[in-house]
Parts: C-alpha cells; structure tokens; sequence
C-alpha cells in the first residue's frame, strides 16, 4: 500500500519502520530553541509556546477564522515558534506542533503552509515526499510531519529555498534525537 510506504529520510526507517515513526513525539520549545541562526539573519529572540487557542495568531501573525478551533478539535497539544528577521524584509518563521497523531499534524500543517503563501505554486521538495509546501517569487513555506510532530517553515522576502530545507532538517533532526551538527539531507 503505497500510503504505508517508507521514505527512508524523512521516516527513519532503519529506527523500527512506520510504526516507529508514527509514535515520534518531541517537545516543540526545544525543536526551535536549539535552531541556530542562518547567515544573513538576526538573532532570533526566545521561542514562543503557544496552545491551540494562539495557534493562528502566534504562526502566521493573524486569527484566521476557523484554524484556532481546527487545531484544537485535532488534538494540538503543544506548539511553539520561533522567528528570524533579516535585512530587505527577510523573514524565516520555525514552528513546531505535537499533535495527538499524525493526521491532524498533516492537514493542519498543510493549511497553514497554504495560508502563509497563498499566491503560491505547490513545492515538495525531493528529499521530503509527502510534505506540503508552496512557493512564490518572495515567499515560501514548508510542513513536514514526523511522527506526531509538524514540522513547518516559513519564509518571506530574500530566504531561498536552501534556507527553509536545512531549517527542516535541523528540525526533523531535533525531533528524532539525531546529531544537529551532520550535512543536510540531500
């Protein structure tokens, strides 16, 4: 069945297979404390916790009707987020969420990327079959879910793509206890 294959760098599949992955779980503060900060971006401040009631506001900076209570019917247990500002309006924006399972962590992660690039085109990079994210000329934003944790990115202005991916894999790393310091997936 193909919804149960393993993708072996986004899944992990050496560590146990599907079963295994689908029970990751990881506290959201610490995947976005120990980001680090990327060339050309300022020190991020601290991260931000957040529950599903602030979901909406504290990932893309506005109540969006309907995602505060979607994220709460779902299961959000723990979210929180963490942002980088740069020169000519560069913005990268990290969020975590623990989730009760995995489907709401995808579908609700997916309509966040959505609504943070909205004039966007559909991305799904190579190295992570089965996220969802979207891409304009000056934005872009990328969920990945490991486990019962959505892993999201958001970028806006003069943040390539190569930004958003190693800030996933940093994430997806921290989540699974993996050593921070190796290349990025390729």
């Amino acid at each position: 069945m193909a919804a149960l294959a393993c993708v072996p760098l986004l899944a992990g599949c050496a560590g146990g297979g599907v079963a295994a992955q689908d029970s990751v779980e990881a506290d959201p503060a610490f995947v976005v404390r120990v980001l680090p900060t990327r060339p050309g971006l300022d020190i991020a401040g601290p991260g931000v916790s957040t529950g599903s009631g602030e979901f909406d506001r504290a990932t893309l900076g506005q109540s969006i009707p309907g995602l505060a209570k979607g994220a709460k019917d779902g299961g959000l247990r723990s979210a929180a987020t963490r942002t980088w500002t740069g020169p000519n309006g560069a913005r990268l924006v990290a969020v975590a969420s623990l989730w009760d399972d995995s489907e709401p962590a995808r579908a609700i992660g997916g309509q966040v990327a959505r609504a943070a690039v909205p004039d966007g085109t559909p991305w799904t990079p190579t190295q992570y079959g089965g996220s969802q994210g979207y891409r304009s000329d000056d934005a872009r934003s990328l969920n990945v879910v490991v486990g019962k944790v959505s892993l999201l990115v958001i970028a806006e202005g003069p943040v390539d793509d190569e930004a958003v991916l190693r800030t996933i894999d940093l994430m997806r790393k921290a989540s699974t206890n993996e050593d921070l310091e190796g290349p990025a997936g390729g």
